[in-house]
């Protein structure tokens, strides 16, 4: 099965693709990488009238840091975390975390903003954004907003986003010197979604712990609790991955990565 019939538009600033999808509405997605969009449009699962192809914005490939944070422009593919082409706010924990998105051509075509806003539970990018205390930056036609990852998040394929509003960069906090992450992600093999996935990161004055694919969004943990309190109602098989994956996690936190 391939998409239905749709209108492509190619804008070339920020400004005329959000004007494209305020005029367009509910006919209307943006494209990105495309790796989570384009199979859903071949199955038919969404049918837009008008495509909104954003991968010509210059402004949304840049890469910002600055003492206390890097913020990484919405195209920032995967592969640019995984092999190093742009720094790692997170000591590490961005490169590892990327390297095990999918498959070599799908970590080459998609992106840190298209994953946060596709909002998939079993997705890398959402709960370890969430445990990094992320934000995204997003404008639309009332202006520039920016909304923690936590917050955007509100269910399986569901965001705080409107409409007419597009994310334009993920802003992340650096890990403060001293501070240790642990990351695991269980699948049936490489390449495929996670059936469980959690990050630990310890800074000197804090801890997160987050366990991703458990649910609808990110689930945190207090790393006192027992982590099967916080998954709900699940099988055994299912709830000793996610007690092992977080067991994993928090393993992995003895050894110092930032």
């Amino acid at each position: 099965m391939k998409a239905a019939e749709f209108t492509l538009h190619r804008p070339h600033r920020i400004e005329e693709a959000v004007d494209l999808l305020a005029h367009h509405g509910e006919d209307a997605k943006v494209l990105a990488g495309g790796q989570s969009l384009l199979p859903i449009m071949n199955m038919r699962l969404a049918e837009p009238a008008h495509l909104i192809d954003i991968t010509g914005i210059d402004a949304l490939h840049e890469v910002a840091e600055s003492p206390a944070s890097i913020t990484y422009g919405a195209l920032t593919p995967h592969m640019a975390f995984e092999h190093g082409l742009v720094a790692d706010a997170a000591g590490g924990l961005l490169r590892t975390a990327a390297a095990g998105i999918g498959y070599p051509a799908i970590r080459n075509r998609g992106t840190l903003g298209g994953s946060v806003a596709h909002a998939d539970s079993s997705a890398e990018w959402p709960v370890v954004l969430s445990a990094l205390g992320a934000t995204v930056h997003t404008v639309s036609p009332r202006g520039p907003a920016v909304i923690g990852v936590r917050d955007l998040i509100l269910g399986f394929f569901t965001t705080a986003l409107a409409p007419d509003e597009i994310i334009v960069a993920v802003e992340v906090p650096r890990l403060p010197a001293g501070s240790r992450w642990g990351f695991h992600k269980t699948a049936r093999k490489p390449g495929e979604f996670a059936q469980s996935i959690a990050v630990a990161v310890h800074r000197p004055d804090s801890e997160q712990l987050w366990l991703g694919a458990a649910g609808d969004t990110p689930i945190r943990i207090h790393p006192d609790s027992d982590p099967l309190e916080a998954i709900g109602h699940h099988g055994d098989y299912t709830r000793a991955i996610h007690a092992v994956t977080v067991r994993r996690a928090l393993e992995a936190t003895r050894e110092a990565h930032a």
